[in-house]
């Protein structure tokens, strides 16, 4: 099971508790905790509304790990040209780039907070601070998810584009995936779910389905990242994140995108044209993020059906028989809520169909304001 306890877990475990009572360590994890549930208010909205939903003992480390989505997202090669000189520079002279020298940054962080947790050693990061406390409370959080994460992110900067939409799941299953297997295993830790623990420790199958949505949401949300992103990534970076093969079927240049998202197709004859390639392009792309979305919905229906069997079954296990009477719909909180990180995509794509997949009709780019209502909706119904 992807998010079951690692021996680096249980390690950490075993390790006594190093004092969270101090005024000044309350201050720290405050002030981290400020600092992040600022950034992603500003800049993912969507995972600060969601974090509502999150348990409280763990609410810290989700808005950690969603904050270190966001920040290695962005980290770049390029960007403008002065900074491209500087990399171009730096690769060349002593073999590494700025970027590279931000994974390290944040690979060796990881590994210092998660082999010492509680080291008194000083960290100014917000989210390893969040993380780190996470750790000496006991919490559930596995360093090989975080460590796949910064891997294929710093691929994908390597290689700048993807072949097929496969490649662009490929990378959400080293990217969202990870961190959704990551927040799974964070919300099953014995001080917040033990008799959810006891559910799936009673079937394999319950816990390879639970695994499998969270695959198929990680996928669908990196397709319509992708999509999402084109614009930013086009007009700051001159790079197409779009699949190259539906390109190469109708016929749609690079070197086209990224004039049309810079402005110098603005006035162009051409222009119509090349809306009308990109529209094809992003409706193929977004049927195989929409594939992965109802699949996922699929197991849920699945898990919500299978977990009413497996607690008949075990009648004599009194945790499983106390508790599963308040779970709703017949899906635990924990289970559940780390499912609703597909709900942002899954509003986008719909968005996309209503605007017939025009990405450059402004309506497209226009803030979401039916996530809040949405994610109340899809927490009491069960339904992504």
């Amino acid at each position: 099971m992807r998010f079951m306890h690692s021996s680096v877990r249980t390690y950490l475990c075993n390790i006594r508790a190093y004092s969270t009572s101090s005024a000044g360590y309350q201050s720290l994890v405050y002030n981290a905790r400020e600092n992040v549930s600022t950034l992603l208010e500003r800049q993912d909205r969507s995972s600060y509304l969601l974090s509502q939903y999150v348990p409280e003992p763990a609410r810290d480390a989700f808005l950690a790990i969603r904050a270190f989505n966001l920040e290695i997202n962005k980290i770049d090669d390029r960007g403008s040209a002065q900074s491209s000189q500087v990399s171009d520079y730096m690769s060349q002279t002593v073999g590494v780039s700025p970027a590279d020298m931000k994974f390290k940054f944040w690979s060796d962080l990881l590994s210092q907070i998660f082999m010492s947790p509680n080291s008194e050693k000083h960290i100014g990061e917000p989210i390893a601070i969040l993380l780190r406390d996470a750790l000496r409370n006991n919490l559930n959080l596995d360093i090989s998810y975080l460590h796949k994460f910064l891997q294929t992110r710093r691929l994908f900067l390597k290689s700048k584009s993807f072949k097929t939409v496969e490649d662009i799941c490929s990378y959400g299953e080293g990217t969202y995936s990870q961190l959704n297997y990551l927040t799974q295993g964070l919300l099953l830790s014995p001080s917040i779910s033990p008799s959810t623990i006891q559910l799936l420790e009673h079937s394999e199958q319950l816990q390879t389905v639970a695994g499998d949505v969270a695959a198929h949401i990680g996928q669908a949300t990196s397709a319509s990242s992708m999509i999402l992103g084109l614009p930013y990534y086009a007009s700051k970076r001159n790079q197409v994140t779009l699949p190259i093969d539906l390109m190469t079927k109708f016929d749609l240049s690079q070197e086209d995108v990224i004039r049309v998202f810079q402005g110098h197709l603005k006035d162009d004859s051409k222009l119509p044209d090349v809306r009308d390639k990109m529209k094809n392009v992003i409706f193929e792309a977004a049927i195989t993020a929409n594939d992965h979305i109802l699949t996922a919905r699929q197991k849920i229906s699945q898990i919500q059906n299978v977990i009413p069997d497996i607690v008949k079954s075990n009648p004599k296990d009194a945790l499983l028989q106390k508790y599963s009477r308040k779970w709703r719909k017949n899906i635990p909180d924990v289970l559940f809520i780390p499912f609703m990180t597909g709900i942002p995509s899954a509003l986008y794509l719909q968005k996309l169909e209503k605007y017939d997949f025009d990405i450059l009709n402004s309506k497209v780019s226009q803030k979401e304001w039916r996530l809040a209502y949405k994610s109340f909706m899809s927490y009491y119904t069960r339904s992504i």
